[in-house]
């Protein structure tokens, strides 16, 4: 049944979840308000990655060292670093450190991440910075499909279905053949990629962590930009 209410509650739970975008919400909500929500995640990612896209055109006045750290700072900002902190904590909650008053599994991690952000986004087609945001956010849904027993813990993962896959698909490979036909190579191999090594994981991890979906997240978006440069798209 169509229930616009619940379809906006949605929206405005992923807005605030994922951007810095803080909505206040004075209605209560339930487990379908984010089942309705789910499907706007590759549409974020859209407006993310468009946004993206435009600061980089900036490349043509300026040098694009300078260029990829507005890019990187606004991504940080847009995104309130949400991922990152997910990322951070995942890598200390499997990696664990010596010394539990040191985190530097997860420093370590996020200085890398953002290391190759910042030289990614320099060599990369600026095309391909809409894409990655749409795949970065669309891999939750995706990714739900390979993942048989560890979802519990997730907050966007445990209630996608079939029709949000789908979609997703459908919006996420629309995209990039919009944008750059080319890309749609790199898609492919990176929810190839993605998928395997996650399906290996859910079979050895006994459960992933509430964190595990920014991780995601970020890995997939790094691993599209980095398969995108080898193939030289």
């Amino acid at each position: 049944m169509f229930d616009l209410r619940s379809i906006v509650i949605g929206i405005i739970l992923m807005l605030r979840k994922y951007t810095c975008i803080d909505i206040t919400i004075y209605a209560e909500t339930n487990e379908d308000d984010y089942k309705n929500g789910i499907l706007v995640l590759p549409l974020i990612g859209l407006a993310v990655g468009f946004v993206a896209f435009v600061i980089s055109s900036l490349k043509i006045f300026y040098d694009g060292f300078f260029v990829s750290a507005v890019i990187l700072a606004y991504y940080n900002i847009i995104t309130k670093t949400v991922n990152m902190k997910d990322t951070y904590r995942t890598l200390n909650y499997y990696i664990k450190p010596k010394n539990q008053s040191e985190q530097l599994s997860g420093i370590i991690g996020i200085i890398l991440i953002n290391l190759m952000y910042f030289s990614l986004f320099r060599i990369v087609p600026s095309t391909s910075l809409i894409v990655m945001s749409v795949a970065g956010y669309s891999s939750l849904i995706i990714l739900s499909a390979v993942i048989n027993k560890n979802k519990e813990n997730t907050s966007i993962m445990k209630y996608c279905g079939k029709y949000h896959i789908i979609a997703t698909f459908g919006i996420s490979f629309l995209t990039a053949v919009i944008f750059n036909y080319k890309l749609v190579i790199s898609l492919s191999f990176t929810y190839m990629i993605s998928g395997m090594i996650v399906s290996m994981l859910d079979e050895k991890i006994k459960l992933f962590p509430s964190s595990a979906e920014g991780f995601f997240i970020e890995i997939t978006q790094l691993l599209f930009l980095i398969i995108t440069y080898l193939l030289k798209i």
